[in-house]
């Protein structure tokens, strides 16, 4: 039996498909097989991320582009982003000149990689002195190292020299991780592309959640996700969310996957093993997982915290630019 129509007043919208997203007497409805329609009101509306097969009406898209909602198109299994429907803001042109100018100087984006690693570090510090007055670990030992770590970026002269801390943090970190993950789950080191267990599946998954969800309010904020600075641009990456996402990995996604395997949400029957070797969940569980993923950075305020790094990534750029703002010219573009 089909289920009531619902509605929900919400800044995000995660749709799996098959299923179309319509107008239902005045609000975005979105109709899945075999269900009732789920109303979304488009004035809280920021973000939609479909997930699969999702249409969209004329008048949805209409209504889309009237609120100014970000949309984006991913895989099935959200591991890759098909598509996105955005409008060009004329207003934002002097926010991508800026951001231009500051990250093509060496000193700049070596400022800019410190900041992002040393958040970064800040955030394991926390989750590891949570960690053991929760009585699971000892963290006395890596936190010597992170805060180690964090002084000696102070008076790194290159970005390369800044890239390499973050490599050597991370990977105490993931050591550290480890040690957290209880049977019957087990996590030796990180891996990716494809993932080789169930926790780095889950890890790779949500990471890219976090990802896409960075790169539409970076880019609704007028930002070239394109350009970072701790991440060397390379064609297709989104460098500057990929810089933007280190602070927030360990309270978005890895404190998450700890807590949602230690009280079993997930079980190993949820997982495949893909024609190439890589571990993916299964389509039955993908979308309860999401929910989960969502509920965590609901009490998180996930959306707060990007809109916070945003903000001081406003002020750096301001701060660095000491060129008059005029018209654009071929250099600046």
């Amino acid at each position: 039996m089909a289920r009531r129509t619902t509605a929900v007043s919400t800044a995000t919208a995660q749709l799996v498909g098959p299923g179309q997203l319509k107008v239902l007497n005045g609000h975005l409805a979105f109709k899945a097989h075999g269900e009732g329609p789920l109303r979304l009101d488009p004035t809280t509306l920021k973000d939609v991320y479909c997930y699969g097969d999702v249409s969209i009406s004329g008048a949805a898209m209409e209504m889309l582009f009237r609120h100014g909602i970000q949309t984006a198109w991913l895989s099935p299994a959200g591991a890759r982003c098909r598509g996105r429907l955005m409008q060009t803001n004329r207003g934002t042109t002097i926010t991508r000149i800026r951001q231009h100018r500051v990250l093509s100087q060496p000193d700049h984006r070596r400022d800019w990689a410190k900041r992002c690693v040393d958040g970064k570090i800040d955030s394991m510090i926390a989750a590891a002195r949570h960690y053991q007055r929760h009585g699971q670990a000892t963290a006395g030992p890596l936190m010597e190292m992170l805060r180690e770590t964090q002084s000696r970026i102070t008076t790194t002269e290159a970005v390369e020299v800044v890239r390499g801390f973050e490599g050597a943090a991370s990977a105490a970190w993931f050591n550290f991780f480890g040690t957290l993950i209880l049977p019957p789950w087990a996590f030796a080191t990180r891996n990716r592309r494809p993932p080789t267990d169930p926790v780095n599946a889950v890890l790779s998954l949500a990471y890219t959640w976090l990802l896409n969800r960075t790169i539409a309010r970076a880019e609704a904020q007028g930002f070239e996700t394109n350009l970072g600075g701790l991440h060397e641009y390379h064609p297709g990456r989104p460098s500057l969310a990929c810089d933007l996402i280190e602070p927030l990995r360990v309270p978005a996604v890895d404190r998450w996957v700890v807590a949602m395997l230690a009280q079993n949400e997930l079980s190993t029957r949820d997982f495949r093993t893909d024609e190439n070797g890589g571990i993916r969940l299964q389509p039955a569980a993908f979308a309860k997982t999401l929910y989960l993923w969502e509920q965590h950075n609901a009490d998180l305020r996930l959306e707060v915290e990007l809109d916070s790094s945003l903000r001081d990534l406003s002020k750096f750029l301001i701060a660095r630019d000491s060129r008059p703002m005029t018209e654009p010219t071929a250099d600046d573009l």
